[in-house]
């Protein structure tokens, strides 16, 4: 928006020098001093518009592209590794869905569900105890560290609920604890479970924008 300043600026100017040659045209009767006290106003108006020039932007020193580049080295070996987190969330989310279908269409006993979903948890919990030895690289400067761990603590908080969603589905599938053996009922519970308490998506856009441009040398802009 930098590009919006100099307009006020100038119409003001522009105002002033109409007043300006107005005023100079009946108090300056003769050409001679009118044409200099133009000369003048023209003076001055150069002077104004060429000290308002927006001063140009420092360059980068190599000291300073070196530091960034490490900073964007760093950033990217940690988030190359932290996608594979996600890649196996978003497996287990799968996985959870395709059971909770299978059963649906009626291709698997509440047995198998069970059997399933504890297979799944036990998956789950390795992944939250992954999850919980995680840490942004001690390297990073102090705001691109704060939003790793923003997007570290979110991650955990989404894995959090999946694993809840999981235990409490497979606990009411667990054919012990089942009150009916209608199996439309049992589907009609289970989903009520992963409605009620599946986890919203998981959003980590604005501090991986955030990072990018602290990362991104002004010159790449």
């Amino acid at each position: 928006m930098d590009f919006l300043a100099p307009f006020p600026l100038n119409i003001g100017l522009a105002v002033l020098l109409v007043l300006a040659l107005y005023a100079g045209y009946r108090y300056f009767p003769k050409r001679k001093i009118f044409f200099l006290f133009c000369l003048v106003l023209l003076g001055a108006g150069i002077f104004i518009a060429v000290s308002h020039k927006p001063a140009p932007k420092p360059s980068v020193s190599e000291e300073q592209q070196y530091v960034q580049q490490q900073q964007q080295h760093i950033f990217i070996n940690w988030y190359t590794d932290y996608k594979k987190n996600i890649d196996t969330i978003n497996h287990q989310w799968q996985q959870y869905h395709k059971i909770m279908q299978a059963f649906k269409n009626d291709d698997i006993s509440i047995q198998t569900v069970y059997t399933r979903l504890k297979r799944l948890q036990e998956d789950a919990a390795d992944l939250r105890n992954k999850l919980s030895q995680l840490e942004p690289p001690a390297e990073l400067d102090d705001s691109n560290y704060a939003l790793t761990a923003k997007i570290i603590k979110k991650t955990r908080d989404y894995v959090d609920r999946e694993y809840e969603v999981i235990v409490k589905t497979k606990d009411a599938a667990d054919p012990a604890k089942l009150k009916t053996n209608d199996q439309p009922e049992q589907v009609r519970q289970l989903n009520r479970i992963m409605i009620l308490h599946s986890p919203v998506n998981l959003s980590i856009a604005d501090e991986i924008s955030q990072i990018k441009d602290n990362l991104t040398l002004p010159d790449d802009r």
